[in-house]
Order: structure tokens, then C-alpha cells, then sequence
């Protein structure tokens, strides 16, 4: 199954909310209670009860215009290798056959380890885990007249700045806007990380270098995430599987010890009744 990716070009995004909306909507979050920022982007964090925001960035461009803003569209990456997925003990969190970063509520624990692994801390923890899921929900569940291949986000935005498809076409509509804005005079535009982490299911277009979007370079999995997962994990669960072995051997053992045991006992008996 080809995998799918959501395309998100800050070129085009006029920052009005609506994506931010039609997530909450769809995903029926409550409101969050906030408070001034100085900025326009509100709430100024994911939380367990918002899944995706929308980023302001101020003074980025060299020009008179204070309104000139820059905007990201900042939620679950859907990494192709997801260090989410590596820790999570309980299976709340997988990834499915098309590349979706999925969750289950109802087997989340809680325990945070998805958060502390993320290399972007994406995954916000309450009673459960919250974080986009490419809008499962409307995509692959539901009636087939309920079912829409578009996520909210995408259905909603007016300027055309998302798309959600095939990623290897969402890649190269990415490359060829790049392309169109160093054109323009954007030096600096690129497609942030396509490669990183397995390659991100979510493709942004930047007009500017990473750094000014708060998001890292060339972003990596723990390395404790690695150790934990290829050494220490499947050395815990072979040692746990030795230490059951030796306690079933043991119980056999003392179970025969004392079938002897009573043998020799019930043979006593006998000789003293002759």
C-alpha cells in the first residue's frame, strides 16, 4: 500500500485558523483555556485536548510591512520510523500499513515515554495520549457514507496551502514549489526534511531555513530510544523469559520431590501395618 503524506505550503498559508478549527470540530477537543501571548497563534502549544496549531512568525522578511507573517502548520510529523511507536509498552500507539501514525485510546497508560522520545515532543499526555492521526476517523472508519478520503484540515483551508495523498507526488509538488520560490528570490526555500526519520508523512514547504520555524535540523531518535529498543528491551524480555523457565522447572522439580516424597511416606505405612 502506497504511503501518504500531507503536503503544507507556508508560501500560501494566510493563517486563518480554519484548519485549526475543522480539527478541533471533527476530533470534538474542548476549547482550551489561554491567554495572551503577544502573538497570533493561540493556543501557543499542543495540549490533550488540541492535536494541531498553527505557528505566527514575525519579522522574517526584510521589508516596512509589520504585517508580514510566516505561519506553520505544527502537528504530529508521522515519521516513517516513529520513536513513538518504538517506546509505547502498551500498543496505543502503531504505525499502519500507509504510513499513518495511529492511536488507540484505550490502551494508552499514560506513561509518557512517547512524548520524551519524540524529537519534536509532539504527543501530548492526559488521561490518554493526543496527537493527530492523519483524521483516521473520517478516512478509513465510518460508514461509506460517513467515509472521506480528506482529512478536515485539508477540506477546510481556502488558500489551497494543504494537500493529502500519495507522498511520493506530495514530494514532488513539494520540490517543484521550492524550485518556483528560489525563483522568486527565496534562497532559502526548502522541504523540511524529507529524508529524516524514516522520511516525515507530513511534507512542508518552508520559505526560510528550519531555525526560524523552531523546528530542529536534521531531527534524530534518541539515541536512548535505540538502545533501549534493540538491546535492553529484548534483553529484559529474553531474561524474563529465562526466569519463568527456570520457575516452571523448579516447580516441576519440587512437585516430584514430593510425589517421592508421599511414595516413601504411603511405603512407610505399609510396612508397619504387616
Amino acid at each position: 500500500m502506497a504511503r501518504v503524506a500531507y503536503y503544507f505550503d507556508s508560501s500560501k498559508c494566510v493563517g486563518c485558523h480554519g484548519c485549526q478549527i475543522s480539527c478541533k470540530q471533527w476530533n470534538q477537543e474542548k476549547a482550551v483555556k489561554t491567554h495572551f501571548t503577544t502573538g497570533y497563534g493561540n493556543p501557543p502549544a499542543l495540549s490533550p485536548d488540541t492535536r494541531m496549531i498553527m505557528r505566527y512568525y514575525e519579522g522574517m522578511e526584510k521589508d516596512t510591512n509589520p504585517m508580514n507573517l510566516n505561519f506553520l502548520k505544527y502537528q504530529c510529523f508521522h515519521c516513517g520510523d516513529p520513536a513513538c511507536v518504538k517506546v509505547c509498552p502498551s500498543g496505543a500507539l502503531s504505525k499502519t500499513e500507509n504510513g499513518i501514525v495511529a492511536v488507540d485510546q484505550d490502551k494508552c497508560i499514560s506513561c509518557g515515554y512517547c512524548h520524551n522520545a519524540c524529537p519534536f515532543s509532539i504527543p501530548s499526555i492526559g488521561k490518554n495520549v493526543n496527537k493527530c492521526d492523519m483524521c483516521l476517523s473520517r478516512t478509513q472508519s465510518g460508514n461509506d457514507k460517513e467515509r472521506t478520503s480528506i482529512p478536515a484540515c485539508v477540506k477546510t483551508c481556502p488558500a489551497g496551502a494543504m494537500e493529502f495523498g500519495d507522498r511520493t507526488a506530495m514530494l514532488a509538488k513539494a520540490q517543484k514549489r521550492v524550485e518556483w520560490l528560489k525563483s522568486r528570490g527565496y534562497q532559502d526555500a526548502n522541504v523540511y526534511e524529507a529524508n529524516s526519520l524514516g522520511g516525515l508523512g507530513i511534507v512542508p514547504v518552508l520559505k526560510y531555513a528550519p531555525q526560524h520555524y523552531g523546528l530542529p535540523a536534521n531531527p534524530k531518535i534518541p539515541v536512548e530510544v535505540t538502545v533501549w529498543k534493540d538491546f535492553f528491551n529484548p534483553l529484559g524480555l529474553l531474561m524474563m523469559a529465562g526466569a519463568f523457565g527456570v520457575t516452571i522447572v523448579h516447580r516441576l522439580m519440587q512437585r516430584g520431590q514430593n510425589d517421592n516424597h508421599s511414595s516413601d511416606h504411603d511405603a512407610g505405612n505399609g510396612k508397619g501395618d504387616m
